[in-house]
C-alpha cells in the first residue's frame, strides 16, 4: 500500500494541476447534510459500512463527513481507556472497547487503526480485515479530496487527530520535520521516500 501511495504522490507533485481537475472528490456540505437527515437510509448506509461493504465515494463521504454533523460531535474526543489498554498490550480489552466506541463513532481513524492493530496482534484476521477495509475506504476518500500539497487543495478531515492517523499511518513519511497553522489550515513539512526536497502537506477541517 505504501508503494502505491508514494507513486500517486509523485504523480500528483508532477502534474498537480491536471490531477486536481480530474481526480478530486469534493465533499459538499449540502449533500452530506441531506444524507444524514434521512435517518433510515443513513442507518442502512452505516450498517453496510460497518459490515465491510465497499461503498462509493459519496457514500463514504456521507459516513465520514456526516460524523461532524451528528448531535454532540466533539472533534477533540479522546479514548484514554483504549490508549491505556493498547499501550499495555491488553489487546483483547482494547479491541472490545473499540468495538463499543465504533458503534457510536464509526469513522474515527484512531479507533479504526488501533482496532486493526489490536486485532492483528491477537491473530484475529477476520476482525483485522474488516477494520482495515473500513479505514482504507476513509483514508482513500481523504486522499482524493485534494492534492494535499497546495494551500488551495488541502486534504479535508473532520478532527485534528485524523491528521496524524492519516499522515503517519497512511502516507507514512520518512520524517515529519515540522508543523504550523497557516490561516485555517494545518501545514506539515514531511520527507517522503523517493522525493529529494521536503514537501508541505496541507489539511483543512470540514
Amino acid at each position: 500500500m505504501k508503494r502505491t501511495i508514494l507513486s500517486l504522490l509523485l504523480a500528483i507533485i508532477s502534474v498537480s494541476a491536471s490531477f486536481a481537475a480530474t481526480e478530486r472528490f469534493m465533499p459538499e456540505r449540502s449533500q452530506i447534510t441531506a444524507a444524514v437527515s434521512d435517518h433510515n437510509s443513513y442507518k442502512a448506509l452505516a450498517d453496510r459500512f460497518a459490515s465491510g461493504q465497499k461503498l462509493t465515494a459519496p457514500e463514504v463521504a456521507a459516513i465520514y463527513y456526516g460524523t461532524a454533523l451528528q448531535p454532540g460531535f466533539n472533534p477533540s474526543q479522546t479514548y484514554p481507556d483504549i490508549a491505556r489498554t493498547y499501550a499495555a498490550g491488553d489487546y483483547a480489552t482494547s479491541l472490545s472497547l473499540i468495538w463499543s466506541a465504533l458503534s457510536k463513532d464509526p469513522a474515527n481513524l484512531y479507533l479504526l487503526f488501533t482496532g486493526y492493530g489490536s486485532a492483528a496482534s491477537l491473530g484475529n484476521q477476520e476482525a483485522a480485515s474488516l477494520l482495515q477495509n473500513r479505514l482504507l475506504q476513509i483514508c482513500d476518500l481523504i486522499f482524493s479530496t485534494g492534492t494535499g500539497i497546495t494551500q488551495d487543495s488541502p486534504y479535508i478531515v473532520v478532527r485534528p487527530s485524523d491528521i496524524d492517523e492519516f499522515l503517519i499511518k497512511y502516507i507514512q513519511p520518512q520524517k515529519i520535520d515540522g508543523r504550523a497553522k497557516i490561516g485555517n489550515l494545518d501545514a506539515c513539512r514531511v520527507q517522503l521516500e523517493g522525493i529529494d526536497n521536503d514537501i508541505i502537506m496541507y489539511f483543512s477541517a470540514f
